[in-house]
């Protein structure tokens, strides 16, 4: 089977990850890239095309089998639009768009077209994540979530922190848990020069409270959950790829003090697994393959993005 031809919008950040990802994988091949900052308007060079506009790209001529996306979040709408009206497979960078109206309308289109459509949601590719979603956790007390980053350049903060960080913690929590119907319990916010940069959000769905910190204006970078259960405690950390997994020990009586032993503790690393991009490219190319429109990943983009636009602020 010849490698799919892979084309690329954008080459910034993720762009770059994305672009690496594409000539590593042996299935796919970077067909070309598209971005503004380009001097000439179309060159080949080792056999890749580059263009500085998408309009010198010819859509019609099947020169390619899909495309990612991965311009800045205002051009998502129109350029999205371009190939899912053509049935052109879509990789789209989260956040699809910050308007309620184009994220329903391109869901809409994926969805009537039944062409291939996926968001860049990594985390839920995340194989510490995939583990604890196959254990299939019951009694869950509580969810807590830190995600939080050193601030940023003022011309990075393209959208305010909910679009950028905690849009992945949403679509974990849809993911783990199948989409659950959260309850707000209440919310802080805090803006810096009018730009909403750290959130604490609590929510509840049945039995379990949910509470999420993400912000922008950290000393140091966390990337960590905490699942505590009726039997364990799960704690994850996500930039070293490993679960601490502690299970209550016994408790003694003696003298009416209660004296609890340590509890069990065991760990599992996650380290040496496929790289979390590669994952995400791979079911990607499933999809294109099996011409499939992923309907539990429409499912957890449309839920992640609602919630996100639920929030006053």
């Amino acid at each position: 089977m010849n490698p799919l031809n892979i084309l690329l919008i954008g080459l910034g950040n993720m762009g770059k990850i994305h672009k690496r990802v594409i000539e590593n994988n042996s299935e796919t091949n970077l067909y070309g890239i598209v971005d503004t900052s380009f001097e000439h308007e179309h060159e080949v060079i080792n056999g890749v095309e580059y263009f500085n506009q998408l309009k010198l790209v010819n859509l019609d001529e099947g020169l390619f089998d899909g495309v990612v996306i991965s311009s800045t979040t205002s051009t998502h709408y129109e350029v999205a639009k371009k190939f899912l009206e053509r049935k052109i497979p879509v990789f789209l960078e989260k956040p699809i768009s910050v308007d309620e109206n184009e994220i329903e309308k391109l869901l809409n289109l994926a969805s009537n077209k039944k062409s291939v459509f996926r968001c860049g949601l990594i985390e839920i590719y995340n194989p510490v994540f995939q583990h604890i979603k196959a254990l299939n956790l019951k009694d869950i007390i509580s969810v807590h979530i830190y995600r939080h980053s050193q601030s940023v350049a003022e011309q990075r903060k393209l959208e305010n922190v909910l679009f950028d960080l905690t849009l992945h913690d949403i679509s974990v929590l849809s993911y783990l848990f199948n989409s659950p119907t959260l309850k707000p319990g209440g919310q802080n916010l805090n803006f810096v020069n009018n730009s909403l940069e750290s959130v604490d959000l609590l929510y509840s769905f049945e039995d379990t409270n949910v509470f999420i910190s993400t912000s922008r204006e950290s000393q140091i970078k966390i990337r960590k959950w905490n699942i505590l259960t009726k039997d364990k405690l799960y704690e994850i950390d996500l930039m070293q790829k490993v679960i601490d997994i502690y299970e209550s020990g016994s408790v003694n009586y003696s003298d009416s003090n209660l004296l609890a032993s340590k509890a069990n503790h065991s760990s599992l690393s996650f380290t040496n697994h496929t790289e979390t991009a590669q994952i995400q490219l791979n079911e990607f190319i499933n999809n294109i393959h099996n011409n499939e429109l992923d309907e539990k990943h429409l499912k957890i983009i449309e839920y992640s993005h609602n919630l996100i636009n639920s929030i006053n602020y």
